[in-house]
């Protein structure tokens, strides 16, 4: 009798503890589940900058097309996936193509290198490491707003960017010639 008292009384406990607990735990698979969406809409920003980069290094496009061309493979409402929303899309493109350096030596031909004048030398390899500290990039921020059970941080969106870069120079030499 006592065994069968114990138990009566324990059901409406787990029934108490079971009311506290599961908010909780629907809190943190909510949680779980928006972080997931952050984290994928990161991951398509972040390859989308890249194919911008690619676009940069290794293509004669102008910026304005390569800009487009993100946007179109981010927010079309015809690519398979997820889209995103434009309104809320930020790209920033910076091109710094290469120029080519003039030099008059052939480092091919040891001769002509041996009577090589320093000077000379000294400012190819300046123009050269000048060039190369310039880089192309392209950046790519998008705000995602923060479901209201979530702003205890205060704010109402998160920034997520995603930023690639490559040197000048490196690439096609077609983009010597970019489109305007």
């Amino acid at each position: 009798m006592l065994c069968l008292k114990f138990v009566k009384q324990s059901s409406g406990q787990a029934l108490v503890e079971a009311a506290l607990i599961v908010p909780l735990i629907i809190l943190f698979l909510l949680a779980i589940l928006w972080f997931a969406r952050i984290m994928l809409t990161w991951q398509q920003i972040s390859t989308a900058a890249r194919y911008g980069a690619d676009l940069l290094s290794y293509t004669p496009f102008s910026v304005k097309y390569i800009e487009s061309d993100i946007k179109d493979y981010l927010c079309s409402a015809n690519t398979i996936g997820r889209t995103i929303d434009p309104r809320k899309l930020n790209i920033k493109i910076e091109e710094n193509d290469y120029k080519p350096i003039k030099y008059d030596f052939d480092i091919t031909n040891f001769s002509n290198f041996a009577v090589l004048n320093p000077y000379t030398f000294l400012n190819v390899l300046k123009d050269f490491i000048s060039h190369l500290n310039k880089k192309s990039f392209v950046e790519i921020t998008y705000t995602h707003d923060i479901p209201k059970i979530f702003r205890i941080i205060g704010n109402d969106s998160i920034k997520i960017t995603a930023r690639a870069s490559v040197l000048s120079g490196t690439g096609s030499t077609g983009a010597l010639q970019r489109q305007k």
